[in-house]
């Protein structure tokens, strides 16, 4: 039988058993001994009835005064533990809230979450989030949660908006109860090395002020709050930083060329397509879409002037792997690029492998590379329609290509799905 822990003691009842115990031991006990002894050898020593009345009202006095100073006791006790469990469960909430939060990728996620938190946390109608601007104004609303948020901010606009400019301009928790009583507000400001100054509020009806442990649990939550908007606002740097340089890239590896324009963005939209169409989730997406986009990297380690043999060409895949793998952002990309020639059967390069030992994503750009190939203008061979294109897919499948993914990729080309241009009229 599992052993239960002392807080599930304590409010099951045994802790009032306990206490009355100590109590009855402690206090009543003694106070019969005392009653007894009184009988035998006080009270037959009094003549005057008058006194022996007073004897017994003083030991009924004492009882029942100690059982009131037992009650009042177990309510004080009560109350402070009630109070530490209240605190007990938002730190258990923030905890686990700081977990999650770890995996926030974008500022307005952070913001959604920490509002539905403090709403919880606080026992509150809504939460929200004021955030400045760049400019030196007032903090503004950048965020609300709960079914009346809209509602309750229009209503006390005022009085919500003042108490987030005092916490803001003090560096302090803010409080106000609203003249008529029906609705209290709470805001705690987001620290000052945070992403961008502002704060956390709620607002609950009723009168009942926020306590102290309600706006130590609050402020805890906006410094919490202030990290994961600074990671999320890092993320979206990061993003924004690889996105620009890969097309910088795309574009160097056009300009280096000379033909074959746009080839890695024809490549990369068809992988999207057929990467949706196998189910891959918005991370596997993101791999492809970047590694389609990157899969000539190599291209810009090779003389443009020399003569494109097959050598040479094999060498860009290394190239390629040698340049991502050596930058964090673009690691996972570096296998991708690698194995990107290589066949089905195992006849490929640069290591020759087999089946499902090729990457996935490398199986998915190799046959988006084959078709753009076959049918760009912009390609260095004579480009073919769609209809021979896929003939040709159909034909290296299970050879050159992964004919499962062949099947699919021409399944969606059929059904208008992949725009393949035709070529140019001659």
């Amino acid at each position: 039988m599992a052993k239960t822990s002392w807080r599930e003691r304590i409010f099951s009842g045994e802790f009032d058993r306990a206490a009355f115990i100590v109590y009855f031991l402690g206090a009543v006990v003694p106070l019969i001994g005392f009653g007894v002894v009184v009988d035998q050898f006080a009270l037959p020593s009094l003549e005057d009835h008058q006194n022996e009345l007073a004897l017994i009202a003083g030991l009924v006095a004492t009882g029942a005064l100690t059982f009131g100073a037992f009650l009042a006791l177990r309510r004080l006790i009560h109350a402070a533990l009630s109070r530490m469990k209240r605190d007990n469960d938002r730190l258990a909430g923030l905890l686990e809230w700081s977990n999650a939060l770890g995996d926030s990728e974008h500022v307005t996620d952070v913001l959604a979450s920490a509002t539905a938190r403090a709403k919880e946390l606080e026992e509150a109608d809504a939460g929200y989030a004021f955030l400045k601007g760049d400019s030196d104004g007032l903090p503004a609303l950048a965020q609300s949660t709960g079914p009346e948020a809209e509602r309750l901010y229009t209503a006390h606009a005022g009085a919500l908006e003042e108490i987030v400019r005092c916490s803001v301009e003090s560096g302090r928790p803010a409080m106000r109860v609203s003249l008529t009583g029906d609705m209290a507000a709470a805001a705690v400001p987001l620290p000052a090395n945070s992403v961008g100054q502002g704060a956390i509020a709620v607002l609950r009806h009723g009168s009942k002020p926020f306590d102290a442990g309600e706006l130590g649990a609050l402020a805890t939550l906006a410094s919490m709050s202030a990290v994961a908007l600074h990671n999320a606002d890092l993320r979206e740097s990061q993003r924004n930083f690889f996105s620009h340089v890969t097309d910088m890239l795309v574009t160097a590896v056009d300009n280096h060329l000379g033909f074959h324009r746009g080839h890695g963005q024809r490549v990369a939209q068809f992988a999207n397509r057929l990467g949706r169409r196998i189910g891959l989730c918005d991370e596997e997406l993101s791999r492809l879409h970047f590694a389609a986009l990157l899969h000539d990297v190599g291209m810009l380690k090779i003389d443009a002037n020399q003569p494109m043999t097959r050598d040479a060409c094999q060498k860009h895949c290394v190239f390629g792997h040698r340049m991502l793998s050596r930058i964090r952002l673009w690691r996972d990309l570096a296998p991708i690029v690698y194995h990107h020639h290589e066949w089905f059967d195992g006849h490929g390069y640069p290591d020759g492998l087999k089946g499902d030992a090729i990457p996935r994503d490398s199986r998915i750009i190799s046959i988006c590379d084959a078709v753009d190939s076959m049918t760009s203008a912009e390609s260095y061979r004579t480009p073919r329609d769609l209809d021979a294109a896929l003939a040709e897919l159909e034909r290296c499948a299970g050879s050159q290509f992964d004919p499962e993914l062949v099947a699919l990729f021409a399944a969606l080309a059929r059904d208008g799905l992949i725009e393949i241009g035709p070529p140019p009229k001659a």
